[in-house]
């Protein structure tokens, strides 16, 4: 058990900006799924395979940090519901390429319009000058990650 002084207050706790920032993006998240009538999961799969166009789904898996099986999962549930394609690698038949279908690809365009509305209401009343010094902040922290990354590696 944790004495009082090895735990931070509430209020401490919130002025810890990568608290915030984790709050923000699970809340963030939350919502927007809900908005959307899908999984926050589900969505990075296809604004991934928007970026990538076909991809092996081992790959896809690598790049949104997914266990193998919860992509598969996820891939047969949504290629059910006519948002993904799947079929077998012709170079490759041990591989299994994704990519979106014509339904996926309404959702992003439907996704694209709601993003636009829902980052309006959630930036209501933040000056042109508070988000262009927090992304600039963000900016500067994603840089000093990415070093670290290319450090560790």
């Amino acid at each position: 058990m944790r004495s009082e002084e090895e735990h931070l207050p509430q209020e401490q706790e919130t002025e810890n900006p990568f608290v915030v920032l984790t709050h923000l993006h699970r809340d963030m998240s939350r919502a927007f799924s809900q908005q959307m009538g899908m999984s926050f999961s589900r969505l990075l799969v296809l604004h991934e395979l928007w970026h990538t166009g076909e991809i092996s789904q081992t790959e896809l898996a690598s790049r949104l940090s997914m266990e193998g099986a919860l992509l598969t999962r996820f891939a047969k549930q949504m290629e059910a519901s006519g948002l993904i394609t799947r079929r077998v690698d012709p170079h490759d038949n041990r591989f299994t390429l994704v990519s979106l279908a014509k339904a996926g690809k309404l959702t992003l365009e439907e996704m694209g319009s709601h993003a636009d509305a829902f980052e309006a209401e959630l930036l209501e009343g933040v000056s042109k000058e508070e988000l262009a010094n927090m992304v600039r902040t963000m900016k500067r922290i994603q840089d000093n990650l990415s070093r670290r990354l290319e450090h560790d590696e």
